[in-house]
C-alpha cells in the first residue's frame, strides 16, 4: 500500500514546485525581455548589405540605398526597418515598374525589381528614354553604354517623368512596333523618327520622316571599312508601312550600287560616311529622291 503525504509535506511540495516553475519563467521572461531590449541596438542587426538578383541591367547598389533610405553612416535597425515603406519608396523611382523588398536576419535586406524597358531615345530632352507605354525616365548611369533610335515629338517643355500621352509620342511608338514586327528594323539601323508634323492643321505638311543608316562593309587589302549611307525617309501618316515596303523594293538595287561605290572608294579609315540622301515616298508608287 502507498503511503499518503502528511499535509505539511504537501504542502512543502506544492510552494517548492511554485517556486521552481516561478523561478524558470522569471528566467525565461528575463531573457526575452533582454532580447527585445538588446535586438534594437546590437550591432549586429544593423543592415549590413542589400542583396538583388543578377539582371540584364542591375541598379547601383548605392543608389537602391538611396531610394530606400539605407546609409553606413547611419545604421539601420533590421528590427525598425519596414518593408511596405521601402517598396513604396521603390516605386517613386521613373526607372521601376514594380518592387519587393524582403528583411533576411541578422543584417541583408532583399531587393527585388522590374524596370522599365526603353523603347528609344526621346530627343526633345537630354537623357531621357521612352518606354512601349510612353513612360519617360533617365537613360545615364542606367542605359549609359546602350544605343537607342531616337524619336522627336516637338514638346514644349519638361514637366518631370511622366507618361506623354499625346498623339504623336502614340504614333511614334506604334511605328516603331510595326517595324520591328515587318523585320524592317532588323535590315537598316533606325536612328530617328520625327512624327512632330504628323498631325499638323495643313494636310499638304503632314509627314513623318525616318532617318536611318544603310551600312555597307568592305574588305580590302586586309582592312575591313564600314561604309554608311544615311537616308531620310518622308512618309504620310495613313499609310506609311506600304512606303516603307516600296522602299524596301527598291532595297536591293540601292544596296547594290552602295557596295560598287564603295568597293572604288579609297579610304584609310574604319568607317566612312557619306551625307545623308532624301527619299520622298509619299505619293503611292513613286519615290522622289534628292541627289
Amino acid at each position: 500500500m502507498s503511503k499518503k503525504l502528511t499535509k505539511s509535506r504537501a504542502f512543502f511540495w506544492i510552494i517548492f514546485s511554485t517556486l521552481i516553475i516561478s523561478g524558470f519563467n522569471y528566467v525565461v521572461i528575463t531573457k526575452i525581455k533582454k532580447y527585445r531590449q538588446t535586438k534594437f541596438i546590437a550591432e549586429k542587426y544593423n543592415i549590413k548589405t542589400i542583396y538583388q538578383n543578377k539582371k540584364n541591367v542591375n541598379l547601383d547598389v548605392n543608389y537602391l540605398a538611396e531610394l530606400i533610405d539605407l546609409s553606413f553612416d547611419k545604421p539601420t535597425n533590421i528590427f525598425t526597418f519596414d518593408e511596405n515603406e521601402a517598396t513604396k519608396k521603390l516605386l517613386k523611382s521613373p526607372i521601376i515598374v514594380d518592387a519587393q523588398v524582403k528583411k533576411m536576419k541578422p543584417d541583408c535586406v532583399f531587393v527585388d525589381y522590374t524596370l522599365r524597358e526603353p523603347k528609344a531615345e526621346l530627343y526633345d530632352f537630354e537623357n531621357t528614354l521612352i518606354d512601349k507605354d510612353g513612360y519617360i525616365f533617365p537613360k545615364d548611369p542606367f542605359f549609359k553604354d546602350q544605343n537607342f533610335c531616337k524619336i522627336f515629338l516637338n514638346l514644349d517643355e519638361f514637366k518631370g517623368f511622366e507618361k506623354i500621352d499625346t498623339k504623336e509620342a502614340k504614333l511614334a511608338l506604334d511605328i516603331l512596333n510595326k517595324l520591328k514586327a515587318s523585320g524592317f528594323s532588323d535590315l537598316v539601323k533606325i536612328a530617328m523618327l520625327d512624327t512632330s508634323r504628323a498631325y499638323l492643321q495643313s494636310y499638304g505638311k503632314r509627314e513623318i520622316v525616318l532617318q536611318i543608316d544603310e551600312m555597307v562593309t568592305i574588305n580590302k587589302k586586309l582592312k575591313k571599312t564600314q561604309f554608311v549611307f544615311p537616308k531620310i525617309l518622308r512618309l504620310s501618316n495613313t499609310n506609311f508601312l506600304e512606303q516603307i515596303s516600296n522602299y524596301a523594293s527598291l532595297r536591293k538595287k540601292i544596296i547594290k550600287d552602295y557596295e560598287n561605290q564603295a568597293s572604288n572608294f579609297e579610304t584609310t579609315l574604319d568607317i566612312v560616311r557619306f551625307n545623308p540622301k532624301t527619299i520622298d515616298l509619299r505619293i503611292s508608287k513613286l519615290a522622289f529622291i534628292d541627289q
